[in-house]
């Protein structure tokens, strides 16, 4: 007598495979799958642009689940060489950031919002990460690109540096351990490289990438610290001095202050915050420009876009004193480009006479600073924005040999709350246009669907004159966003507890990643993960594996 087969003991897939069959085929509400598959084409293999007159059935969703497990169930592994490698950060760009911007790009084609995919959402491997630093449970830009591009979990407001960097000391991080980036890893195996941010270069994202600080501030000589030894480098200095920073081959972003000096720009600006102009006379541009006989220095979009990318060695762009501005302010900046404009170019050059490969960082850095504001609109923009420059990045490269990694470093304390209907705006007050129900609080008046833990929208609240009630009644929300209005740029969102900047949330960030090796990403990784696995995947630096290198020689 044969032993019989529990459940338990036969192959997952083929159960799945034989549910398939039999809801395809036997199932009474789908006796003729194949010609609803085509008859429904258009409505499930383009479910972000859900028409309104679609019926969203027991029917729809149960083709829909079937259609997605058909794909699910053809993926393919592809564990060949990834010759070229794509990091995309969004800086801040939590969860609840992703979801957001997701709705607002449904919402701004017309179609349905919440059933909208932004374009690495439809990558095949997904994983989360946990952003934690070695000493802080909610993170900083810094610490964590570090985690990201080296695979070394380090302090708070450090890059460059293991666990035995002492955060603000210059002279201690002298004996600090270095631990080198997928940048160097890529520069020693003859890969092109490249980074653009829409930050300062020096911002805590890109330096995490070539820099190596006790504190992620000291951008140039002018807030580095005093008591610095001889052989010390703020940021600005290391990106053209030293490598990899010297070693890039293409470097565009915001940030140029750091690299003029107080000569070069004699008349102080009010709006200037950042405060960086070199006291030590350094003209870095011009030293770059020196040491870079046959590369080109830009400082205008109308410039770039000019660059012959067959004609240059190297690129480097700077194109704003500070950070490049938010897209709502491009009319009043004419010659700041966007970031797909930025990208494009740099993906052209890298992609240009490309024999051993590349690596390029993308970082969507506004995306965290309209966060920091509280200015949600702004940064729901940049991660469309980001969107947009991804969607050209995937029309110009080959995925079979391309690894693009999309991931963030950290989140932030916005969510998406209230009741809000399908179709209500998400920039808008919580409401169903389908009952005309609005939603309101205790005090009678709407909120927004958007809101923060912390932040400056606390401070918008004020006390009624003459008020007798000593609880929360006394309190007046001033400025309340009415129905039917969108929330403008500089909108402030409500937030809970009172702070001039709004703060870092501890929650996982999302991973998303197509071609080589993207399969590695699976369940919740450390973020240090991230970096092993560009290691494998381009066969560079430590996890390079010797046996499948040697096979698969770039």
């Amino acid at each position: 007598m044969k032993p019989q087969i529990g459940p338990n003991k036969m192959n997952s897939k083929y159960y799945v495979l034989v549910y398939l069959f039999t809801f395809c085929y036997c199932d009474k509400y789908h006796p003729e799958y194949e010609s609803y598959k085509i008859k429904h084409k258009h409505d499930h293999d383009n479910r972000e642009k859900r028409e309104a007159g679609v019926v969203e059935d027991k029917d729809f969703w149960m083709i829909n689940g079937a259609m997605e497990l058909e794909e699910a169930l053809k993926l393919e592994k592809n564990t060949g060489l990834a010759k070229n490698i794509i990091l995309v950060i969004g800086d801040g760009m939590s969860l609840s950031t992703v979801a957001a911007a997701r709705i607002l790009k449904g919402q701004q084609k017309k179609e349905d919002g919440p059933s909208s995919n932004l374009s690495w959402e439809k990558f095949p491997n997904f994983g989360l990460s946990k952003t934690y630093n070695l000493d802080a449970m909610v993170p900083d830009s810094a610490a964590t690109a570090f985690a990201i591009m080296s695979g070394v979990k380090t302090n708070f407001y450090t890059v460059g540096y293991d666990k035995s960097v002492v955060r603000g000391d210059a002279m201690a991080s002298q004996n600090a351990t270095r631990v080198p980036t997928v940048l160097q890893w890529a520069q020693n195996a003859g890969m092109k490289t490249g980074i653009v941010t829409t930050t300062r270069i020096t911002h805590a994202t890109p330096a995490a990438a070539y820099a190596a600080t006790a504190y992620r501030d000291w951008e140039c000589d002018t807030v580095s610290p005093k008591d610095a030894p001889d052989t010390f480098k703020d940021i600005a200095r290391q990106l053209v001095e030293d490598a990899p920073g010297r070693n890039v081959d293409v470097i565009l972003g915001g940030g140029r202050e750091a690299f003029t000096t107080v000569q070069q720009v004699p008349e102080t600006d009010a709006n200037d915050t950042f405060m960086c102009l070199r006291n030590d006379k350094r003209d870095l541009i011009q030293f770059w420009k020196d040491t870079n006989d046959k590369g080109v220095f830009v400082d205008k979009v109308d410039d770039l876009k000019k660059v012959d990318v067959n004609e240059v060695d190297k690129l480097f762009g700077l194109f704003s004193m500070d950070h490049i501005p938010y897209l709502d302010q491009h009319n009043q900046y004419k010659h700041a480009p966007r970031l797909v404009d930025m990208v494009d170019k740099a993906v052209d050059f890298l992609e240009n006479d490309n024999k051993k490969g590349y690596f390029l960082l993308i970082e969507g850095g506004r995306i965290d600073h309209g966060h920091h504001a509280g200015t949600a609109v702004r940064s729901l923009t940049e991660t469309l924005e980001m969107d947009i420059a991804l969607e050209s990045v995937l029309r110009k490269v080959d995925l079979k040999e391309t690894l693009v990694i999309v991931t963030a470093d950290h989140s932030h304390t916005m969510s998406l709350g209230g009741y809000p209907g399908r179709t209500s705006d998400v920039l808008g007050v919580v409401h169903s246009e389908t009952t005309n129900w609005i939603m309101k609080g205790l005090d009678g008046h709407t909120f927004p669907i958007l809101s923060y833990a912390n932040g400056p929208g606390f401070m918008r609240l004020k006390v009624k004159e003459g008020s007798e009630d000593k609880d929360w009644k006394a309190i007046v929300r001033s400025d309340v966003l009415p129905h039917g209005q969108s929330a403008a740029p500089t909108f402030l969102q409500p937030s809970a507890i009172p702070l001039d900047s709004e703060t870092h949330g501890g929650d996982d960030v999302g991973i998303w990643a197509a071609g080589p090796m993207g399969h590695l990403f699976h369940k919740t990784h450390e973020q240090s993960y991230i970096g092993h696995v560009m290691s494998y995947a381009g066969c560079i630096g430590p996890q390079a594996d010797p046996v499948r290198c040697m096979r698969l020689r770039r």
